[in-house]
C-alpha cells in the first residue's frame, strides 16, 4: 500500500510538470503612456508693475558769463519710485521677439 501511495504521488507530480505553463501565456498589460512635459512658449501679452526707493546726492557748480565758477551747493533727494510695463512677445523656435511699453 505504501508503494502504491508513493507511485500515485509521483505520477501526479509528473503529470503536473507535463502540463503547459499558464503564466507564460498571460496577456501583457499595456504600459501607461509616458508623461511628456509641456514645452513652454513665451508668446502672448503680459502686464507688470514694479516699485522701490531711490536716493541721490548731487553737487552742482556753474560757470557764469565771465568764466567764474558759481557754486550752487549740494542737494540730497530721496523718494519712492513706481512704474509698470505691458507688452507682447512672440516666440519663433528658440528666438523671442517683442514690444514693450
Amino acid at each position: 500500500m505504501k508503494n502504491f501511495l508513493l507511485a500515485t504521488v509521483g505520477l501526479v507530480a509528473m503529470a503536473g510538470m507535463a502540463a503547459p505553463a499558464s503564466a507564460a501565456d498571460m496577456a501583457v498589460k499595456a504600459a501607461p503612456p509616458p508623461i511628456v512635459a509641456p514645452i513652454y512658449n513665451w508668446t502672448g501679452f503680459y502686464i507688470g508693475a514694479n516699485g522701490g526707493w531711490g536716493q541721490s546726492h548731487s553737487c552742482v557748480d556753474f560757470l557764469n558769463a565771465t568764466g567764474v565758477a558759481v557754486a550752487q551747493g549740494c542737494r540730497d533727494r530721496s523718494g519712492g519710485l513706481f512704474g509698470g510695463q505691458l507688452g507682447y512677445r512672440w516666440q519663433s523656435s528658440q528666438w523671442v521677439f517683442g514690444l514693450e511699453a
